[in-house]
């Protein structure tokens, strides 16, 4: 489950408190009846947000307070959930974003994503073109996790890598494959099953990190895919998101 930024609200800014995690509850039961695997639910909360504005330091990105993360990683314990921290960095760096994180990423139920289309650089407008996320910033958080992961003895972490053009990711083949960080590489975008089936293996066919992710669109996607449909694409992905 995540929330993206913008006018387009996704299912963390639709619903709250337990009428969320009811519906987290019910999609994860649908995914657990459709595989042996162990079905993990988790919200994906966008943290560090991408703007079209650039702000006082210039970074074209919003930082979401402590208070509202604290009340979702409350909420995500409360219903038995894990939290995926989601970074657009706009006009900022990974390290920078992850520095205002580190509490968090000293959880063991807290994980990270990074979205690479909200990452221009120091040129561009979050929004008005798709950016690029290099390898060397992607490498940098998985540092930072097995850092962390290391020193506070906690359980495998896992960071998401979101991509849904071929040039998001321009030099992808020099991400760094780690003993401790589940790297997943989630194909997003909304579109028509055919597209988003198109994407999936696009995407992994330019290059497969260790893991792969679907991630599904509940108002902008047509013909929504039903889990049986996901786990039918080759390889089967292991995290699966909706907003």
């Amino acid at each position: 489950y995540g929330n993206p930024w913008s006018e387009r609200m996704g299912i963390l800014g639709r619903l709250q408190d337990k009428a969320l995690a009811d519906g987290l509850k019910k999609q994860a039961a649908a995914y657990a009846a459709a595989t042996k695997e162990h079905v993990i639910p988790a919200y994906e909360l966008v943290t560090i947000v991408g703007q079209p504005q650039p702000g006082r330091d210039g970074g074209y990105r919003r930082r979401e307070s402590y208070q509202m993360i604290d009340r979702m990683l409350r909420e995500a314990r409360a219903a038995g959930f894990k939290l995926i921290l989601d970074v657009q960095t706009g006009h900022s760096r990974v390290l920078d974003e992850l520095s205002y994180l580190s509490r968090y990423l000293q959880e063991p139920d807290v994980y990270l994503a990074l979205d690479p289309e909200f990452s221009m650089g120091d040129g561009g407008v979050p929004g008005q073109r798709i950016g690029t996320m290099r390898a060397d910033e992607i490498n940098d958080a998985i540092n930072v996790l097995e850092y962390v992961q290391r020193r506070h003895g906690l359980p495998r972490k896992v960071l998401m890598v979101h991509q849904f053009t071929m040039a998001m990711l321009p030099d992808k083949e020099k991400i760094v494959s780690s003993d401790a960080v589940d790297v997943v590489l989630v194909a997003d975008g909304f579109g028509p099953p055919a597209l988003k089936r198109h994407t999936y293996s696009m995407v992994l066919r330019q290059r497969a990190l260790p893991f792969s992710g679907f991630k599904l669109f509940y108002i902008q996607d047509t013909n929504l895919l039903q889990p049986s449909d996901v786990l039918a694409l080759t390889p089967a992905p292991s995290v699966v998101i909706y907003q």
